[in-house]
C-alpha cells in the first residue's frame, strides 16, 4: 500500500493507493467526519467500477447513505456549473463521497463546498486526471471554462483493483495530462526569464523531480503493470497537490491547456463524443512542442534581427483579431480585456524584445532540457494509444487555428504563446506547425 506523502498545510489530509483500499473507507469517513452521514455520487459507469461496492461496504459498517445521485454513464457529463446546482440540495447536512475521475469529482469539489458539508471523500476509479487532488474546479461556467475556487478533497482512497480495470482511454488519458506538465515546466521557464513570474522550487520539484520517471514506460502502463500504474496515480495526485500549495494552476499547466480550454467551450466533438480532457490536452502538448522547435530553431543573432525588424501590434490591431475570432461568443469581452491589458507597445514592447534577446541562450537550453523532442513526444503517445493528430480529436484547421489563436487571448499566464505575439512570429509559427509536414496531418 502506498500513503502518498502530502505536503503540511495541505487540505487533502489522506491519500492512498493500494490494495484493499476500499474496505477502508468506513474508518476514514469516521475518523474525518464523526457522526456524519454520506452520500454518494457517481454516475452510471463509475458505479458498476466501484460504486456499487462503496454503497454495500458502507451499509455493512453501519454508514448507509443517506441518498445515492447517478448520473447517466451515455451520454458523458460535462463538467458544466448547471450540474453543481444539482448537487447542492443532495449534500447540504450530508458529507459527500464520489466515485468517480475527473468531471464528477470538480463537480463535488464545488458543489460540497457551496453545500457547506465540511470537505468530501473522492474514491478514485481511473489515473485519468490532475484534478483528484487539486484546488478549484475546472468548469463551464456560463460558457466560460475557468477554475473555480473551492478546496481540494479531504481525503482521496485509490484501490488497485479499480484502478487496474479503468478503461484504457481514461488512462491514456491520464498519460497525457501528465506530459502536459512538460510544457508546463517550458513554459513556466519563459515565464520566468523575462521576469513575468519566478520559478517556487517548492510546486516545481513536486511536479518536475521525477516526472520523467513517471512518463518513462507507457509500454508498461498500457499492459497493465502495477508498478507502472501507481507511479502514474502518483504524479498525478502530485501535480494536483502542487495546485494546492501555489493556489494557482501555473505548476500544472501551460499553453497546452488554453487550446483545450478553447475546445471544452466550443463543445468540440469527435464520432459523436466529447474528447476526454487528456486527449483534447495531449493534442496540446504536441502543438506546444511543435512551436518551441520552431521558436528555438533561431539563433540569438536571427531572434535580434526578427526582434528589431517585426512591427509591433497595435491595440486597434490586437482588438480587431479577438473580434474577428470571438465576436458573439461568451467569451468574447473576457478575451478582449485579457488581451489588451497584456499586449505591449512601445517602449514596453522594446524592452521585452531586448529582454527575451538576451536571456535567448539561457532560454534556448532550459527548455531544451525540458522538453522531450517532438518525435520522441509523439512516440510515447503512439505507445500509451494517445491521439497524435488533431483530427483524431474532431479538430479540422479552422478548428486547430481558432483553438491556437484563441489561446493565446483568454488567460494573463505567460506562455509561448505570448513570447510568439510578442516577437511577431505566432503567424509563421503557427504556418509552420500545419504546413510543414514535419509535426502533423491537418
Amino acid at each position: 500500500m502506498t500513503l502518498i506523502p502530502i505536503p503540511e498545510g495541505l487540505q487533502t489530509k489522506v491519500c492512498v493507493l493500494g490494495d484493499h483500499v476500499l474496505e477502508e473507507i468506513p474508518t476514514h469517513f469516521r475518523q474525518n467526519w464523526p457522526g456524519k452521514t454520506p452520500v454518494l455520487i457517481a454516475d452510471e459507469n463509475t458505479w458498476a467500477a466501484a460504486g456499487r461496492q462503496v454503497d454495500q461496504i458502507l451499509k455493512a459498517a453501519g454508514l448507509p447513505p443517506a441518498q445515492t445521485h447517478i448520473f447517466p454513464g451515455t451520454p458523458k457529463i460535462h463538467a458544466d456549473y448547471a450540474y453543481v446546482k444539482q448537487l447542492v440540495p443532495i449534500e447540504k447536512g450530508y458529507v459527500p463521497i464520489v466515485v468517480g475521475s475527473g468531471t464528477l469529482n470538480d463537480l463535488v469539489k464545488r458543489s460540497s463546498f457551496e453545500a457547506e458539508t465540511g470537505g468530501y471523500m473522492c474514491v478514485a476509479t481511473a489515473p485519468s486526471v490532475d484534478g483528484y487532488t487539486a484546488a478549484g474546479a475546472a468548469l463551464l461556467v456560463d460558457g466560460f471554462k475557468k477554475t473555480v475556487p473551492c478546496p481540494a478533497p479531504l481525503v482521496i482512497l485509490a484501490d488497485n483493483a479499480v484502478i487496474r480495470t479503468a478503461p484504457m482511454p481514461m488512462v491514456a488519458a491520464g498519460y497525457a495530462d501528465l506530459a502536459a506538465k512538460i510544457i508546463g515546466g517550458a513554459d513556466w521557464y519563459l515565464a520566468a526569464g523575462v521576469g513575468e513570474e519566478p520559478i517556487d522550487p517548492i510546486p516545481w520539484n513536486m511536479v518536475q523531480k521525477n516526472l520523467r520517471k513517471w512518463l518513462g514506460n507507457p509500454e508498461a502502463i498500457k499492459a497493465g503493470d502495477s508498478e507502472a500504474l501507481a507511479g502514474l496515480f502518483e504524479g498525478l495526485a502530485n501535480t494536483g497537490f502542487s495546485i494546492q500549495y501555489y493556489i494557482d494552476s501555473r505548476p500544472a499547466s501551460g499553453s497546452e491547456h488554453l487550446f483545450s480550454h478553447i475546445w471544452e467551450m466550443d463543445n468540440l466533438m469527435y464520432q459523436g463524443d466529447c474528447p476526454s480532457h487528456g486527449f483534447k490536452v495531449g493534442i496540446g502538448t504536441l502543438i506546444s512542442t511543435a512551436m518551441f522547435e520552431e521558436l528555438f530553431s533561431h539563433s540569438q543573432e536571427e531572434m535580434a534581427r526578427i526582434c528589431d525588424t517585426m512591427p509591433e501590434t497595435s491595440p486597434e490591431k490586437r482588438k480587431a483579431q479577438v473580434d474577428a475570432l470571438l465576436e458573439g461568443s461568451p467569451i468574447h469581452k473576457a478575451a478582449l480585456d485579457v488581451s489588451l491589458a497584456k499586449l505591449k507597445t512601445g517602449e514596453a514592447l522594446r524592452k521585452r524584445r531586448a529582454t527575451i534577446v538576451a536571456a535567448w541562450p539561457e532560454l534556448k537550453e532550459k527548455t531544451s532540457r525540458q522538453l522531450f523532442p517532438f518525435q520522441e513526444m509523439r512516440s510515447k503517445f503512439v505507445a500509451m494509444g494517445c491521439p497524435v493528430n488533431p483530427s483524431e480529436i474532431g479538430a479540422d484547421l479552422a478548428s486547430l487555428r481558432r483553438a491556437v489563436y484563441g489561446a493565446s487571448m483568454i488567460r494573463k499566464r505567460y506562455t509561448i504563446l505570448d513570447t510568439l505575439m510578442e516577437v511577431g512570429l505566432f503567424d509563421q509559427v503557427f504556418d509552420s506547425i500545419v504546413n510543414s509536414g514535419k509535426y502533423f496531418t491537418i
